[in-house]
């Protein structure tokens, strides 16, 4: 999705855009905004790198707007690839950001970036991890891989949940087999909050924050429904953090935000485009056009305000997955599993609330999804 949504705004800025994915039928090759698109190898392939040269050297392309598993790709040749990037020509900083290990460990080691952070450590192969609990405090526990840690060069990022009545240290060690090390983090209650910045030769060309409303499943994860948001002391605390990184390019700051006690944790970064990114687009902060404008020395103005309870939902499928997860729940009761229903149908029903894929000029890309969806159900 955000991909799609980077598709959209370069190419409606007039950039030719090209779409490139190594699956066959990827939904943004049939966007309007799309100039070419072309099947690549899998990142992963060795033949990926030799073929990106070639495609790069043949339609002349001046910006890649990569992936995490690109940039993973291009780390043996990034001199090579480096003037294409939006982003830090520094590679220590540059990768630093793509591991939630690295930005914990780096943000506890600077003086003023290592508050609101939850109860975390490292745990890596080879070092016993007995005794690790008592440091976490209350489960349950959060067991994030990063993908330049993996053992496997196909194996991706992930997350393990581990609940409170699940063998933590057997846990640990399944997810130490996959990765040689491993950022563990206790459970911190609240709401899904999202700071973004454009931070571009030190100065701040674009920000944007949201709170997610529906996450799937409701009790925490992506954002299926999420809704323009500003709160200055979660985005003080991530300008502090991404400062301290000394990041270029953009960046999403997660954080979890209790409403009733106002307190915050910050839970990762990603330095890379964000899934829920059509909603800044809605806003008129084009995060997309910004950065590759001040890539390529063209005059950006700073775009820092922006419309707030500006709403916009990923339809099919995560709202219906969010939906579905509540009415699976045994523990909800029949009046919530009931407003449920009704919420999303008047949400449905409701012209202020927007859908991710129903973008002005490429609306042909929600139909071509549910369609989609539905062939899955059949």
């Amino acid at each position: 999705m955000g991909g799609i949504a980077v598709i959209r705004s370069l190419g409606r800025a007039g950039y030719e855009v090209h779409a490139l994915s190594d699956s066959r039928d990827a939904l943004g090759f049939y966007s309007h905004f799309t100039s070419a698109f072309a099947h690549s190898p899998d990142c992963d392939d060795p033949a990926f790198v030799p073929w990106l040269r070639e495609y790069v050297a043949r339609h002349q392309i001046r910006v890649i707007i990569p992936s995490e598993g690109v940039l993973l790709s291009l780390r043996p040749v990034l001199s090579e690839f480096a003037h294409l990037l939006p982003a830090s020509t520094d590679s220590s900083s540059l990768y630093r950001g793509l591991s939630k290990v690295d930005v914990f460990r780096f943000l506890n080691s600077k003086s003023g970036a290592e508050s609101h952070i939850p109860p975390s450590l490292v745990a890596e192969r080879g070092i016993e991890a007995t005794g690790l609990l008592p440091q976490l405090g209350m489960g349950p526990y959060y067991i994030k891989g990063d993908a330049c840690y993996a053992t496997d060069p196909i194996t991706s990022g992930k997350v393990y949940r581990v609940a409170e009545k699940d063998p933590f240290e057997s846990c640990l060690a399944e997810s130490l087999r996959h990765y040689t090390r491993v950022l563990v983090q206790s459970h911190v209650p609240g709401q899904g909050v999202g700071v973004f910045f454009l931070r571009w030769q030190g100065k701040i060309l674009a920000e944007f924050m949201h709170r997610r409303l529906h996450e799937v499943p409701y009790t925490g994860g992506v954002s299926s429904l999420r809704e323009s948001w500003f709160h200055s002391a979660v985005r003080d605390d991530a300008l502090t953090k991404l400062e301290a990184l000394e990041w270029q390019g953009v960046a999403m700051m997660e954080y979890r935000w209790e409403p009733d006690t106002d307190r915050f944790h910050f839970i990762e970064m990603n330095g890379r485009f964000w899934g829920s990114l059509h909603l800044a687009l809605f806003a008129g902060v084009d995060f997309p056009k910004l950065l590759v404008d001040a890539m390529l020395g063209r005059i950006v103005m700073p775009v820092r305000t922006f419309p707030k309870k500006l709403r916009c939902r990923y339809t099919f499928p995560k709202e219906v997955q969010y939906v579905w997860s509540r009415l699976s729940d045994r523990r909800l009761s029949a009046a919530a599993k009931l407003w449920t229903v009704a919420e999303s149908f008047l949400l449905s029903l409701d012209p202020r609330v927007r859908s991710d894929l129903l973008f002005p000029a490429d609306r042909c890309l929600y139909w071509r999804r549910l369609a989609r969806f539905t062939r899955t159900l059949a």
